[in-house]
C-alpha cells in the first residue's frame, strides 16, 4: 500500500469531519437532540477564530500527521484479520490520544488549547482526541469497503 496515498486521504477525511463538526457547532441549537453533546458545543468558539479553510486544513494536517505516526506502530490493516484492525484501532486511539500533547507542546495550535481543549479539561480532550483517530480510521476503512482499490497504487 502506498503510505503517501493514505496520509492524503487522510488529510482530506479529517478535514471533512471538521467541516461537518463546524457545522453542527455553529446550529446547535437547530440539530436533533440525539447529537447534542456539549463537546460540540464547545467548538463554537474555536471556530469563531478560524476561516472554514483555516479549520480544515488544521484538522486535516493534524490527521495525516498523526496518520503517519501510527503507521510507524503497524501498517494500516486489510480485511484479511479483523484481529489486526481492532489492535490498530487500538493504537490509533493511544496515539491520538497523546498526539494533543504534541499539539500543546509545540504552541502551534494556540486556539484549540484557548478554547476546546481548556473547556474540556485534560482528560476528556485526550478522550475525544483518541475518538476523533478512531472516527477517521473507520471512515477510512468504510471508504475501502465500497472501493477496493482506494488504497492500491
Amino acid at each position: 500500500m502506498d503510505n503517501s496515498k493514505l496520509y492524503i486521504i487522510t488529510f482530506l477525511i479529517a478535514s471533512s469531519w471538521d467541516i461537518i463538526l463546524r457545522f453542527l457547532s455553529e446550529n446547535y441549537e437547530r440539530i436533533p437532540n440525539l447529537l447534542k453533546y456539549d463537546f460540540i458545543r464547545y467548538l463554537e468558539p474555536y471556530f469563531k477564530k478560524h476561516t472554514l479553510l483555516s479549520a480544515a486544513l488544521i484538522a486535516g494536517f493534524i490527521g495525516a500527521t498523526c496518520q503517519f505516526i501510527i503507521i510507524q506502530f503497524q501498517k494500516f490493516p486489510n480485511f484479511s484479520n479483523y484481529q489486526l484492525i481492532i489492535q490498530f484501532l487500538g493504537i490509533t486511539f493511544i496515539i491520538a490520544s497523546l498526539y494533543g500533547f504534541l499539539m500543546k507542546w509545540s504552541n502551534l495550535f494556540p486556539h484549540i488549547e484557548d478554547t476546546y481543549y481548556k473547556k474540556l479539561g485534560t482528560i476528556r480532550s485526550m478522550y475525544h482526541d483518541g475518538v476523533s483517530g478512531i472516527i477517521v480510521q473507520l471512515s477510512i476503512l468504510c471508504l475501502l469497503l465500497i472501493n477496493k482499490n482506494l488504497l492500491k497504487i
